[in-house]
Parts: C-alpha cells; sequence; structure tokens
C-alpha cells in the first residue's frame, strides 16, 4: 500500500500532471458554458446570440409542452399543416420569394424542437432534402408509423445484403415502442455531443500525466536505484499501474458529477426518455436519449481506461515521456482524423481505439464480424477499451521488470 500511496504522490507532484489535471476542469467547464450559453442560444445571423442560452432553454421546453406526450400521427400532421400552410401564404414571404424572418419566428420558431422532429423524418422516411421538408404534405404523417416501418425496412434491404446482419437490426427494430413519446431532447442531446468532447481531451490530458509511469524512471535514472531494491521491480510496477487507474477513475468520476450536475441545472430531466428516432428515423435501437447519456459516461470511463493501458504500454517501452505523448497524440487524434483513408478493415479497427468511437454509433447500424459472432459497433467499442489495459498494462509491466540496468 505505501508503494501505491507513493506512486500516487510521484504522479500529483509533477508540474505537467497538475496542469494537466487541472486542464481537465478547465476543458469540462469550457465545454458545458460554450455548449450552455453559446450553441443553445437562439442567433437569428447564425453567428450573433440574441437570446442568450439559458433564456432560449427556457423558451424551448415551455414551446414543447402543447406536443409533450404520446406523439401520434394526428399530431405530427397538426404540426406540418402549420409549416405548410405558412410557405403556401404569399403573405408570409418577402421581395425575394423567401418567409421572411418575421413570419418564422411568429409562427414555426415557437414550435421548438417540432421542427427538427419534421425535418427529420420528412428527410430518413420521405425521402426529401433538407431544404424542402416543407413540402411534405401533412396527410402522409397521418400513416407515419407504418411509413417509418417500411422505411426501416427498405433502409436494411439496402445496406445489407446478408439476412442474418439485417435480423440483427430487424430484432432491435421489433422491441422500438411506438407512438414515440415527445419532449425537447435538443438539450439532452447538447450534453451528449458535451460529453463527447470532453472525452476526447480528458483522454489526451490522461495521456500527458501517466506519460512517464514507467519511461520517466529511465528517464531520471531512478531505474537503476529501483531495480535493486527489493520490491523496486514487480510490486512497484503493479504499484505504477493501480496508481494510473485511480488517477483515471478519479478523474472521469469528478468529469462525470459536473456533466451531471450542469445537465440538472441548466436543462433538467425532459426529454431523457424520448427515443432516438426523434433524432434519426430509421435507428433501431430502442433505446431513449437517457439510455445513450448512461452509455455516453459508461464508454467515457471504458475510453479512460483503454487509455491508461495504451500509454502504460508506450511509456513500459519507451525512455522518455515526450515520445510516449506524441505516440498517444498519434494514436487518439491523428489515426483516427485520417483513418478513413485507408482500407476497409483498417477503419473498423482504427474505430476501436479510445478517441474514435461516440455516443451515435447508437443510431447507426454497423456490425462487427468475429467468426460466427455479428457483434454491434457500439457493444464492440464498450467491450474492447478494458482489452486495451488488460493486454498492454501486463506486458509494460513486464518489460519494466526485465528491463536491464544500465
Amino acid at each position: 500500500m505505501s508503494l501505491y500511496r507513493w506512486e500516487l504522490q510521484k504522479i500529483w507532484k509533477r508540474r505537467s500532471a497538475r496542469v494537466a489535471l487541472a486542464l481537465m476542469l478547465v476543458w469540462t467547464m469550457a465545454g458545458i458554458l460554450v455548449n450552455t450559453f453559446y450553441n443553445n442560444s437562439h442567433k437569428e445571423d447564425g453567428v450573433t446570440p440574441c437570446v442568450p442560452g439559458p433564456q432560449e432553454i427556457a423558451n424551448q421546453l415551455a414551446w414543447a409542452e402543447p406536443w409533450r406526450g404520446e406523439l401520434t400521427g394526428a399530431q405530427l400532421a397538426a404540426a406540418q399543416t402549420t409549416v405548410y400552410d405558412l410557405y403556401r401564404d404569399p403573405a408570409n414571404r418577402g421581395p425575394d420569394g423567401e418567409v421572411t424572418n418575421e413570419a418564422w419566428n411568429a409562427v414555426v420558431r415557437p414550435m421548438g424542437s417540432m421542427t427538427n422532429t419534421l425535418m427529420n423524418i420528412a428527410a430518413g422516411v420521405y425521402g426529401l432534402p433538407y431544404a424542402a421538408w416543407e413540402e411534405l404534405e401533412p396527410d402522409r404523417l397521418l400513416t407515419y408509423y407504418e411509413d417509418r416501418a417500411d422505411a426501416v425496412d427498405r433502409w436494411l434491404q439496402s445496406q445489407f445484403a446478408d439476412p442474418a446482419d439485417r435480423a440483427v437490426f430487424e430484432a432491435q427494430e421489433t422491441k422500438v415502442q411506438t407512438p414515440f413519446v415527445y419532449d425537447w431532447y435538443s438539450g439532452q442531446v447538447t450534453i451528449l455531443q458535451t460529453i463527447q468532447d470532453t472525452m476526447l481531451g480528458i483522454c489526451l490530458l490522461l495521456g500527458i500525466v501517466l506519460a512517464p509511469l514507467f519511461c520517466g524512471e529511465v528517464q531520471s535514472g531512478v531505474l537503476a536505484v529501483s531495480h535493486c531494491t527489493r520490491q523496486g521491480r514487480g510490486r512497484l510496477a503493479a504499484a505504477k499501474v493501480g496508481a494510473a487507474l485511480t488517477v483515471a477513475v478519479g478523474a472521469w468520476a469528478v468529469v462525470s458529477v459536473l456533466l451531471v450536475v450542469s445537465q440538472l441545472v441548466f436543462f433538467g430531466t425532459r426529454g431523457l426518455d424520448c427515443p432516438i428516432q426523434l433524432l434519426k428515423p430509421l435507428a433501431t435501437a430502442p433505446l431513449t436519449f437517457g439510455d445513450c447519456e448512461v452509455y455516453a459516461l459508461v464508454f467515457g470511463l471504458a475510453c479512460c481506461l483503454g487509455t491508461v493501458g495504451i500509454t502504460a504500454g508506450l511509456s513500459g517501452v519507451a525512455s522518455a515521456s515526450f515520445p510516449v505523448m506524441a505516440g498517444v497524440f498519434g494514436l487518439l487524434v491523428l489515426l483516427p482524423m485520417f483513418g478513413g483513408m485507408l482500407p476497409w478493415a483498417v477503419q473498423q479497427a482504427v474505430a476501436l481505439l479510445p478517441s474514435a468511437g461516440d455516443y451515435y454509433d447508437l443510431f447507426r447500424q454497423n456490425l462487427y464480424h468475429i467468426g460466427p459472432l455479428r457483434v454491434w459497433s457500439p457493444v464492440m467499442q464498450l467491450a474492447v477499451q478494458p482489452l486495451y489495459l488488460a493486454v498492454l498494462a501486463p506486458l509494460a509491466w513486464r518489460v519494466y521488470v526485465r528491463r536491464e540496468v544500465r
């Protein structure tokens, strides 16, 4: 236990570690505040907020009240009628033939995120361009749930030639409950995106904090001393890994608390019970936005553990901290950034890196084939992260223990 505490103290005493840990808090709070006060504000010109985020959030919650609860085809048709009639009234158009801002703000803006739902339906189910969503005839939405089921079937047929692959998502689709529950869900989507953006920053900063985990002993020359002590090899290496795990879990726990508290303060819990099909109609997973948030938080913790494994592995074979930091940056940022240029099999492997996956895979139909098994990509991405730790940390331990003193 004394070795473990000693290793924790060593991590904390490094200036680079303290700076990186402080930056984790700054990064998290910056993401929360930017997403709340700027991204959720109303901007007439698309850039300059004219209604601050907290006020706009209150507006959106109030505007969603008339539509809350079960969203029937008749309600969708009534909402689309409002838009359809607006665009067909010449009095609402300016000299350029476009609907005026005044008409939009008076009629469409108070519909809140219902407009986003209608846009997504028009594009995903009825094949209209997003820019032409107002052309969707309202009466078609009376049979929306039947039309969506047909659209999902066509989509799966077009994406998967193998019936066994389709069966995975057809089984998901049978569990999707209709009619959907509706409320203002955009705020919860903001939280999901904030979690994703925060996770990337936390993983990169963990790479800085833990880069010297093993190689720091080589770089400082302490290895020549520690390796000659009674507990300077196996137990010390185990203490290093334990301390690294503690830092990673502790950092993500603090970040998660900040994210959840900010959600409760700024957005509340409304919309968490809404299905993801409001955002992506052809999604087949029977999940709510609340389910997605739980997944995102668990996935963030798993990615922190994966980052510990990768950083420990690199630190175990390196002789200085900087190459470890560069390696973590290359694997977590550069490789996913350019992964789309690589062969498909390599792309699938790259997508399993800690920073490459995200909650939005829950909205998609992507599969990994492991022999006869067909594994949905979010499950695969979540399951692989602890494997980085389980495989690379023992390897780093082994390399460190067997490292020769020079």
